[in-house]
């Protein structure tokens, strides 16, 4: 009991999941070259304060070894891939939709002296894709696709991975299902109804589900965590190749 509560109070620590050596100054000059939108600054300078994010990136840490090949789909401006490359990671790839964001993170990674290859692509229907991955890292993306499964997301990423390898992941529960209009869209729930857009979580599941479809797409579930009071609520998994 006291290993597993022990790992449960560390993922909700705050300390050690800053970016290092990067000023708000600094970051503010490669926003304005960028032209970033601003939440990007938020989630390089508050990084400590999404948990998700933090720990699946922690997690990898903990099991890789510091050659380890990692990819992130959805990288924006490569905050985690650079807190990856902070703790000794050499070689880290990501791939983005948004121009804007690459600039940043090709930016931030010359001001830190850091190893990142990122390219714009699409995270569903990537055009390059590396192979032979240790490890990929899928946050605070999928869920906000349209039409998108997590099936069809493991399924194309499934090749890409070693056997063993590592799929690093989170998850809004199906606890919003139970918050009051949480079929609209978050920044809508003020207006309208009939100027209010669908809902931004497009995907929500619960352990079980998760479990389910891994288990169907060649993965296992090694590990797992819920934050029960983020907003809305989110678990992270940690799934390893297994055939």
């Amino acid at each position: 009991m006291f290993v597993p509560l022990l790992a449960y109070v560390l993922d909700r620590l705050p300390f050690g999941n800053s970016l290092k050596g990067i000023s708000r100054r600094r970051l503010s000059d490669l926003m304005w070259q960028s032209k970033a939108p601003s939440w990007h600054e938020y989630a390089i300078l508050s990084r400590n304060r999404r948990k998700h994010a933090c720990v699946a990136c922690r997690w990898l840490s903990a099991v890789l070894p510091r050659d380890a090949a990692i990819f992130e789909p959805g990288c924006g401006s490569g905050a985690n891939l650079l807190w990856l490359g902070q703790q000794g990671f050499t070689h880290l790839y990501g791939a983005d939709i948004e121009r804007c964001a690459l600039e940043l993170g090709r930016n931030l990674a010359s001001s830190l002296s850091l190893p990142l290859d990122i390219w714009r692509d699409d995270g569903m229907s990537p055009m390059r894709l590396p192979d032979n991955l240790d490890a990929i890292l899928s946050v605070n993306w999928l869920y906000h696709i349209p039409d998108a499964t997590l099936g069809a997301f493991l399924g194309r990423y499934h090749d890409a991975l070693k056997i063993g390898g590592y799929l690093a992941c989170d998850m809004v529960t199906r606890h919003y299902d139970g918050v009051p209009g949480n079929q609209w869209h978050t920044k809508d729930m003020k207006l309208p109804k009939e100027k209010r857009r669908p809902s931004e979580y497009t995907i929500r599941l619960d352990a079980a589900e998760v479990n389910s479809i891994a288990v169907r797409h060649g993965f296992a579930v090694i590990r797992s965590t819920c934050f029960a009071l983020s907003r809305p609520q989110r678990a992270v998994y940690l799934l390893r190749r297994t055939e």
